[in-house]
């Protein structure tokens, strides 16, 4: 598997898509807090209600507001801050999944869910002034270099082809249009920073996925170090005989113990070019494996399955 795809889910670069291109108001604010409760959750219904109100009230977590009726919209919540850095924040490991992206926040960066900054040069011209400190607009092309940016997006820097998919998916921007940008944040080789989420580790400015670096935070209790195609990710741990503790789109494959996406049922993904649907361990496995008449597939010795970042339908 290349580096490329694993590379795009953990800087979640969902984020380099149009939406991400989309100016975010200024100022990129964020409430201050000394714990928890002094943050928000942020309700189906678009309202920020804070922590105490919110569990008093008893609302909770909805596993996707499009599907809550309107009436009840004001009883679930999509997102909850957590006072990190003294600031409430979304938080966030590798996906964007969890971070309300209609409100500005596209990108996971460093462990909390980010917003963009840099764009609006005319009214704000120290792009530091749009963020709230002590956070600071850590810039494309000076704090992030922009060879990661092609590396993530297959090393095409031009305007042609595949190349950066930006604004309007035209596919006529190129990385070297995002120099002067950048999104809100703390340098994870700052003073005093938190340390990485699990399985990353501090390239300089962010976060880079790699359980197996020497300077990586480790895994979490319930999840494993586990190295693929000459990278390394955390993977949460299950018992193939016990309950499905797996997220949606996932299985508990039989022999390993760890929770990959399923390439069977409503919420399969397609297995990438070399590799072919197991229907025994519903993953995808390499079409080169060997297979035994009789005998389940033993994927403990052979890379992780993979598939693509794509879901079907």
């Amino acid at each position: 598997m290349s580096r490329r795809p694993l590379l795009a889910l953990a800087f979640a670069l969902g984020a380099l898509g149009g939406c991400f291109l989309t100016p975010n108001p200024p100022p990129s604010f964020r409430y201050n807090c000394s714990a928890d409760s002094d943050c928000r959750v942020l309700s189906c219904r678009g309202d920020l209600v804070l922590i105490p109100d919110a569990e008093a009230a008893g609302m909770v977590l909805a596993e996707d507001c499009d599907e809550v009726p309107e009436a009840d919209k004001s009883k679930y919540y999509e997102a909850r801050q957590a006072c990190l850095d003294g600031l409430c924040e979304y938080p966030c490991e590798l996906s964007t999944d969890v971070c309300p992206a209609e409100k500005g926040y596209n990108l996971c960066f460093n462990g909390t869910c980010a917003t963009a900054c840099g764009f609006d040069d005319e009214r704000f011209p120290d792009p530091d002034a749009t963020c709230s400190s002590p956070q600071r607009c850590v810039l494309y092309g000076d704090d992030i270099e922009l060879a990661l940016i092609e590396d993530l997006l297959g090393g095409s820097g031009s305007g042609s082809g595949s190349g950066f998919p930006g604004g309007g998916g035209g596919g006529s921007s190129s990385v070297e249009d995002l120099i002067g940008t950048g999104v809100c944040g703390i340098r994870c080789d700052a003073e005093d920073a938190r340390a990485c989420p699990p399985g990353q580790y501090c390239s300089g400015a962010m976060c880079l996925p790699d359980c197996a670096h020497d300077g990586a935070t480790p895994c979490a209790d319930t999840a494993e170090c586990y190295a693929f195609g000459g990278f390394s990710t955390c993977i949460a741990k299950c018992d193939p005989l016990g309950e499905n503790t797996c997220e949606k789109g996932e299985v508990c494959v039989k022999g390993l113990g760890l929770c990959l996406p399923t390439c069977l049922g409503e919420d399969l993904t397609t297995c990438r070019d070399g590799f072919t649907c197991n229907e025994d361990l519903a993953i995808c496995v390499p079409e080169d494996l060997p297979t035994t008449d009789g005998v389940d597939t033993d994927v403990s010795d052979t890379e992780a399955p993979t598939s693509e970042t794509e879901t079907s339908g």
